[in-house]
């Protein structure tokens, strides 16, 4: 009977133990048909123009006293011919970290804090090429690689993170970066600053300040990111962008208005689409684009400094 006892005992606590640790196998596969206009860009099958197909397994385990460990190893994908993008594994985020009333640290390859405050039409990607890239927060990368990162509880509203990457490389400067948000009720204001680790000793660091902000209206969402580079030609160092969300239907429609400096000209970007929310997880979308280039055309051809392009496709969420 003893022995039973002991044995039920141990049992309970096997099973108390792994009932504080989970994990999580998420993604999305994200596919279909676009045309980006000009005279050279065929019809071609794309992946990841509503958000980014990919696979990712996370987890936590629960520490005790309020702390948890957590990890994440998410890899991007085309859907559209089964390659991974860099055919690197973790090619989104692969951290290990800890969580608890401090906030979080991350440990490996997270968010730039530039990034991770902008503020676009939801999201969406749009058609292939029709950002407004040139001096962007997507220059200076939406990941960041041997990252430790800081994020901190949210204080009435207000919450901000703190981000350091090693070059790596002798002499070499590191990442740094650091971002401020504030969240309460329908408005959203966002700032942050980063320099990007430059890779070789002596280079010039890219260097980032973002101001983003939302407003929530119910029947539409407005939002705007204004970005400035520090380390370029003052007519070609400002970007911004202002979006709006509606909903509409059992979908949603978004459109965003972009310009960005590039020499003595602007780049322009007209860009919006239709979501259909088929189901919670998967959606159907449509996704329309007009482009002016300020000095060269699409793809090179001077005959393409103003175009034209369309998608269409099918988000599945996992």
């Amino acid at each position: 009977m003893k022995k039973t006892l002991i044995a039920l005992a141990a049992v309970a606590a096997a099973s108390a133990s792994f009932a504080q640790s989970s994990v999580t196998l998420s993604g999305t596969v994200d596919v279909g048909l676009e045309d980006r206009g000009g005279a050279n860009s065929p019809l071609r099958m794309e992946s990841s123009r509503l958000g980014t197909s990919n696979w990712t397994i996370s987890g936590a385990e629960d520490l005790g006293g309020g702390l948890k460990a957590i990890f994440k190893v998410s890899t991007s994908f085309n859907a559209d011919e089964g390659t991974t993008n860099g055919n690197v594994l973790g090619n989104n985020d692969m951290f290990v970290g800890l969580q608890g009333g401090f906030g979080s640290i991350k440990l490996g390859r997270s968010f730039n804090p530039t990034f991770f405050y902008a503020l676009t039409a939801n999201s969406t990607k749009g058609v292939t090429g029709y950002q407004t890239r040139a001096n962007t927060v997507e220059t200076d990368g939406v990941y960041v690689s041997n990252q430790v990162l800081y994020t901190t509880p949210n204080f009435g509203g207000f919450s901000g993170q703190i981000s350091y990457a090693p070059s790596e490389v002798a002499g070499a400067s590191a990442h740094r970066g650091v971002g401020l948000s504030y969240a309460a009720g329908p408005l959203v204001v966002n700032f942050a600053h980063s320099k990007l680790a430059a890779g070789v000793p002596g280079a010039t660091v890219n260097s980032l300040n973002l101001i983003a902000a939302s407003y929530d209206f119910n029947v539409a969402k407005l939002l705007f990111t204004y970005t400035d580079r520090s380390n370029v030609a003052s007519d070609a160092d400002n970007t911004w962008g202002l979006g709006v969300t509606v909903p509409l239907g059992a979908g949603q429609l978004w459109a965003s208005y972009d310009r960005s400096e590039v020499g003595a000209g602007t780049t322009r970007v007209i860009h919006g689409g239709y979501k259909y929310f088929l189901s919670k997880r998967t959606t159907a979308y449509v996704n329309v684009g007009n482009k002016k280039n300020a000095l060269v055309g699409f793809n090179g051809s001077p005959a393409d400094k103003a175009i034209t392009g369309w998608g269409v496709g099918l988000a599945h969420n996992f």
